[in-house]
């Protein structure tokens, strides 16, 4: 490290730690403000005294933040300058006349890294900013200085004669930096002819570690190049037994898809299978599901017909049991009717004894007896009928119980058939099911054929890759043997001209 660059690194710490030292003093002119000594605006004051606070502090900040052998360390001292000029330059404002002795600062700081080119920049800088700032306290009056009542008198007896204050002083801080500098550079000169004179020495040193190192390395080098000329031989034969299994496993991976694809086919064909039967099975489940409806309407049907036969038969019953009613009134009539015809034969009798003054009511008794006679006839057919009519009742109520009988068998036996045709249903509705899930599980299974199909495919091909690879890595690995076989003899003369390097160094 040159002493310009050393001096410019420590210059960086000592302007951080002066320009803290500044805010310090800047704090203390602030307070005496706040107690008024001095009299500018307490508000214009506070603003400038924080300006100012983030300009003093930011060379220290920069120096913590950018390490010194950063790339940005060589703009440190023109971002310092530039703060200390506007650090000047709000100070000419607001201070005015109590601060033109501090208007050097900027050079005396830019003077610290001994460069002319920083002087100048810095003189550029204090010269603008301190003009520019008289000329603004003047129209914002922050503090009135009697001596400048005109701003021609600003310009001529202010701002003149302290830019030239300044440009002169700046010119001694310039001369003095080239100086310095020249002397750092003499003075540099001939520190860095002892470091090359060291530097030489060590090289030498160095050299010498170095070759009697490449001996060594160039003898563990031959060693190694040798075990790696072994191992590539063992690598080019177990390569061609690889090569021998690769190609072994690519035949058979052919076969096993041939195999994958045979069973792709037929699983395709059993999908198609299953769909149909699918199919099947749904139209028999339809059919069925239709003829339990149909059960169901037998069943209720015969219910009905159970039902219509009791009631005919308690209808009959009832019917027999009035017609035999019937004959107790015709016997009662038949019996009205045989002492009706006795009473008339009897006033017959006494008609005839009486005479003829009987003789009409002999008449009247003849008639009496004569429609005695019909009503016995009718009465007497009127009983046969209804004889036959209760006999026939009574076989129709015997037909209506093995009618009866009948339907209750035929109920039972529709029942059973119900049963059996719930049963179907249910069993075709399950069978449906199942054969459902099949179809699922063979597609399924086709797909899934279909993809160990492919990734057969994939590792037939990637196979044939590794082939063709393990075949590059034989014919690399044969080259690499050359190669191992070359560099053998080129260690061999490296290890001769080391140890001639060797004792050349020692000589």
């Amino acid at each position: 490290m040159s002493l310009l660059k050393k001096n410019a690194k420590e210059a960086n710490i000592l302007v951080a730690k002066v320009m803290r030292i500044t805010f310090v003093i800047f704090t203390l002119i602030y307070l005496l403000n706040v107690i008024g000594i001095f009299v500018v605006d307490k508000s214009i004051m506070t603003m400038t005294y924080l300006i100012s606070a983030a300009l003093l502090w930011l060379p220290t900040i920069l120096v913590k933040i950018v390490k010194q052998d950063s790339n940005y360390v060589s703009y440190i001292p023109y971002v310092n300058v530039i703060c200390a000029a506007v650090f000047v330059t709000v100070l000419s404002i607001t201070l005015t006349y109590h601060v033109v002795a501090i208007y050097v600062y900027p050079i005396a700081i830019a003077s610290l890294y001994f460069s002319k080119l920083l002087n100048i920049v810095a003189t550029g800088l204090t010269v603008v900013g301190v003009s520019a700032g008289q000329v603004m306290a003047f129209y914002m009056k922050t503090l009135q200085d009697d001596n400048f009542t005109e701003f021609d008198d600003v310009i001529i007896f202010g701002v003149i004669p302290r830019a030239l204050v300044v440009i002169a002083v700046a010119a001694i801080f310039t001369m003095l930096c080239s100086r310095t500098a020249a002397m750092l550079s003499n003075l540099m000169g001939a520190e860095e002819q002892k470091e090359m004179l060291e530097r030489m020495q060590r090289m030498r040193d160095n050299a010498s570690q170095s070759s009697e190192s490449m001996v060594v390395m160039v003898t563990e080098l031959a060693s190694i190049t040798e075990n790696s000329l072994q191992a590539n031989q063992s690598i080019s034969a177990e390569t061609e037994r690889l090569l021998t299994g690769s190609t072994e496993n690519t035949v058979a991976i052919e076969q096993v898809d041939d195999k994958i694809q045979d069973i792709s086919e037929q699983l395709a064909e059993l999908s198609s299978l299953n769909h149909r039967t699918a199919g099947l099975t749904d139209r028999i489940s339809e059919n069925t599901r239709e003829n339990q409806r149909r059960m169901d309407d037998a069943t209720e049907s015969m219910e009905q017909i159970h039902s219509s036969t009791n009631v005919c038969k308690g209808i009959i019953s009832n019917l027999g049991e009035e017609s035999k009613q019937i004959i107790g009134i015709v016997e009662t009539i038949t019996y009205i009717s045989g002492q009706t015809n006795i009473l008339a034969l009897n006033a017959s009798i006494e008609a005839a004894r009486a005479g003829e003054h009987g003789r009409g009511f002999a008449v009247v008794a003849e008639e009496i007896q004569q429609l005695s006679e019909q009503t016995k006839t009718a009465v007497e057919n009127i009983g046969n009928i209804v004889h036959e009519v209760v006999k026939n009742t009574e076989d129709a109520v015997v037909a209506m119980e093995q009618n009866a009988k009948a339907t209750q068998k035929g109920m039972d036996s529709i029942r059973k058939a119900n049963e059996s045709a719930t049963l179907i249903t249910s069993s075709n509705e399950e069978l449906a099911g199942q054969i459902h899930e099949i179809d699922k599980a063979a597609e399924v299974i086709r797909v899934k054929s279909g993809q160990v199909a492919d990734s057969m495919k994939q590792i037939s091909n990637n196979t044939q890759q590794n082939c063709n690879a393990v075949e590059l890595v034989t014919a690399a690995t044969q080259e690499n043997t050359a190669g191992t076989e070359s560099l053998s003899e080129i260690v061999e003369q490296i290890k001769a001209l080391s140890q001639q390097l060797n004792v050349v160094v020692q000589g």
